[in-house]
């Protein structure tokens, strides 16, 4: 009878543990969406300001493409709505999303009739608060997991995103430049600080890999990512930053940040997809 008694317990025990591990997993799943529909309306939000930025200062070819990134940013919006529906707290949260969304439609709406300087200035905000409120949510729930777990999603959002971000606003005012053909004086030491920032987190993203192996992602393909970044990088320092009449594609000059972007998003889907996993 004690043996069936002890079996029974062991047996309790084990589908405990696993109810549990479920219920805790479930959870990260509902968290990781949230913070994976934020970084959605982050890069959308970039290629706006950036398009917006092309065409203000001359190419007329960019304009219909902001209509497109506008639509983009709604559905990112409701992908944000949803996500957030699922999350017991989402009440700590659902305030300022609400805002951020509200500023950036009230943004679209202006950006063309604003100073191109100050439009791209306030879409960088409208960008930071978003990264921001992902901070919150991803240090309200996964500092209660391992260290190596918060880690891994605090990386996604303190080091992908930011990097994504500075390309995107070298990429944006550098399009604007090479549209215009000149770069103004007040413009280069802005340049200058996206490079700096761009090569700051690179590195950092670099080490990470190589201390943190993926099976998606080999060494070859994270040597070529930073490549390409870095192919980016040297492209404006010569050929933007400090440059009067530049002879660039504003196009391929725009395209060429957004595939680096993209090269970024690689590895962030490889370690969302590993987070996911149970």
């Amino acid at each position: 009878m004690i043996k069936k008694i002890v079996i029974w317990c062991a047996l309790l025990a084990q589908v405990m543990g696993f109810s549990l591990f479920e219920t805790t997993h479930d959870e990260d799943l509902r968290y990781l969406e949230v913070v994976n529909a934020i970084k959605s309306a982050v890069i959308t939000t970039q290629k706006t300001r950036g398009l917006t930025n092309n065409f203000m200062n001359g190419n007329i070819s960019a304009q219909l493409l902001v209509y497109g990134q506008r639509m983009e940013m709604k559905k990112d919006f409701a992908g944000i709505q949803s996500a957030l529906k699922d999350l017991e707290d989402k009440h700590i949260f659902s305030e300022s999303a609400s805002a951020l969304m509200a500023r950036s439609q009230r943004l679209n709406k202006k950006a063309f009739k604003s100073d191109s300087a100050q439009t791209f200035a306030d879409y960088s905000k409208v960008i930071e608060g978003w990264i921001d409120l992902n901070r919150v949510i991803i240090d309200h729930h996964f500092t209660k997991r391992s260290n190596a777990r918060y880690s891994m999603v605090s990386t996604l959002n303190n080091v992908l995103l930011p990097l994504t971000e500075n390309i995107g606003k070298m990429r944006g005012l550098g399009s604007g430049i090479v549209a215009r053909t000149f770069c103004k004086d007040e413009e280069s030491p802005k340049m200058q600080r996206f490079v700096n920032e761009i090569d700051r987190y690179r590195g950092v993203m670099a080490l990470y890999l190589q201390k943190e192996k993926f099976d998606a992602l080999s060494q070859v393909e994270v040597a070529q990512i930073n490549e390409n970044i870095q192919a980016y990088t040297q492209l404006t320092l010569q050929n933007v930053i400090d440059q009067s009449n530049i002879d660039l594609d504003t196009n391929g000059y725009f395209d060429q940040g957004t595939a680096a972007i993209s090269d970024v998003l690689k590895v962030y889907n490889v370690m969302i997809g590993n987070l996911k996993k149970p």
